[in-house]
């Protein structure tokens, strides 16, 4: 593999020259999952036994026009987190076996060869360096990257910074396009300004969001339907996710305690309560039709889902297992795990487990929709680029978005999934379901102080926590708004 090291300002470009199938830009149909709770993808039927059957070509173009870029070189400024090089959640430069790897390749030669580009990444060692290393070369006007990729945080603090463009000032972006989760485009909005983005120009963002993963041989020797019909009909609540754990822990080692030996009902791990909070539409900030956000915290949906949460979290059925509950699911040993969905694809899949999806459940069935919510990489465009740039950046950064979306994402579920279980295709919907519905929270992008009150309060009164910290928040995020809508978008 290619190495592409950033040493302070001095930038080493490695060109590649590929070439592959070009992709077609021409919309055969063009679907989107939408995000109501009676209206999911539908389910690809199963294949027959007696003769092969082939996909059906379906692609949702990107609407671009073909271009001749005269060799381009489109630079991804990237850095190192959680054991990966995160250019390579973007692209990637060989082929290797991995599925997913391997549609990142071929969406790379597709593009390179459809605008006559280059595709490189640039190292710069962890997320500290690839932040500084971001501000030294745009506060000191260098021309050295096309996008960067980095730490959630770090990255909104560059837009926040006035040194990243506004991507809704890019023409070619088509924010109505499914690689643009709604959700996830609403929370991280101030106005009309997103200077940061989670899209699926990477997979991260679905790789790292927070899920139900349900063991399906236990259930099978509980007697229980695995509820995907509930999922269809809007009814999969927390209520009738406690109702169905109560009560099936087993003390199979007889040491009188729950232990990573027994039967448990559900577990989780440290790095999943804020998603939950989101999950079940109990945010701290909400955004107003003109896209501005402000604290609102609906007193009594808090107050229900912090009871709900105490008895999940902390009842008898209950056992933390890892970061995400992955150590006791992958063992066999949990009915129900809230997980990320990469724990399936890096994990799961390799064990004896028979597993499937769920999305998150609603609060209760007054909720509207499934919320998902995730951390992610975040990626977002400098302020160097010049006009002509934005232009070149902004259509090959669609066109890898469009490409991504159709092809690396489909090799992602499988991945996870498919090759594993006979019923796949209800959980290839409740990915799809999951990967369309996934959000950020505002409060934790933007590093406000009032983010969450998910395990801080649990089980506790909410009330006076939120009063305590609510004067500085609103204080917090009037400067941000201001100091937001003052940025000169050149």
């Amino acid at each position: 593999m290619k190495t592409r090291r950033l040493y302070a300002l001095i930038f080493s470009v490695l060109l590649l020259s590929q070439s592959l199938l070009a992709c077609s830009d021409t919309t055969v149909t063009e679907e989107t999952a939408a995000n109501t709770d009676s209206s999911l993808s539908a389910a690809p039927a199963a294949e027959e036994e007696t003769a092969p059957v082939e996909e059906e070509a379906v692609y949702i173009s990107d609407d671009l026009p073909d271009a001749d870029y005269d060799g381009y070189n489109y630079r991804i400024l990237s850095c190192y987190f959680y054991d990966k090089e995160l250019a390579t959640y973007i692209t990637y430069d060989e082929m290797t076996g991995d599925p997913v790897n391997d549609a990142l390749y071929e969406s790379q030669t597709t593009i390179e060869e459809r605008f006559n580009v280059d595709i490189t990444w640039i190292e710069t060692g962890d997320t500290t360096a690839g932040q500084s290393s971001a501000r030294s070369s745009i506060t000191g006007g260098v021309d050295a990257f096309d996008i960067l990729i980095g730490h959630d945080t770090n990255t909104f603090a560059l837009g926040k910074a006035g040194l990243l463009l506004n991507l809704m000032n890019i023409e070619q972006f088509n924010f109505d396009k499914p690689w643009w989760p709604k959700n996830t485009v609403e929370s991280l909005r101030i106005a009309d300004r997103l200077y940061a983005a989670s899209s699926y120009l990477s997979y991260c963002g679905l790789h790292w969001t927070r899920a139900i993963a349900v063991n399906k041989d236990f259930a099978d020797d509980l007697g229980l339907e695995v509820p995907y019909e509930m999922v269809r009909e809007g009814t999969w609540t927390l209520d009738t996710l406690y109702s169905m754990v109560e009560g099936v822990s087993m003390d199979i080692n007889g040491n009188g305690r729950l232990d990573d030996e027994d039967k448990v009902g559900f577990t989780s791990g440290g790095q999943t309560l804020y998603c939950f909070q989101e999950a079940c539409d109990v945010p701290i900030y909400r955004h107003d039709a003109e896209g501005l956000p402000f604290l609102d915290l609906d007193m009594e949906r808090a107050e229900y889902y912090n009871e709900m949460v105490g008895k999940l979290f902390s009842g008898d059925d209950y056992l933390a297992s890892g970061d995400f509950g992955e150590v006791l699911f992958q063992k066999g040993n949990t009915l129900f795990a809230y997980t990320q969905v990469g724990n399936a694809y890096d994990q799961f899949r390799l064990s004896e487990v028979r597993y499937g999806f769920l999305p998150s459940p609603k609060l209760n069935e007054i909720q509207e929709n499934y919320i998902n919510c995730c951390t992610d990489v975040p990626w977002a465009m400098p302020k160097t680029l010049t006009g002509e740039q934005r232009d070149l950046v902004g259509t090959i950064t669609e066109a890898m978005s469009c490409y991504n979306y159709n092809h690396v994402l489909p090799a992602y579920y499988e991945g996870a999934i498919k090759s594993r279980i006979a019923d796949a295709p209800d959980d290839t919907e409740m990915l799809q379901l999951i990967s369309d519905t996934r959000t950020i929270g505002f409060g934790y992008a933007y590093g406000m102080p009032l983010n969450n009150f998910a395990g801080t309060t649990m089980g506790g009164g909410i009330a006076s926590h939120f009063q305590s910290q609510q004067k500085v928040a609103n204080k917090q995020l009037d400067r941000l708004i201001s100091s937001t809508l003052e940025i000169q978008d050149d």
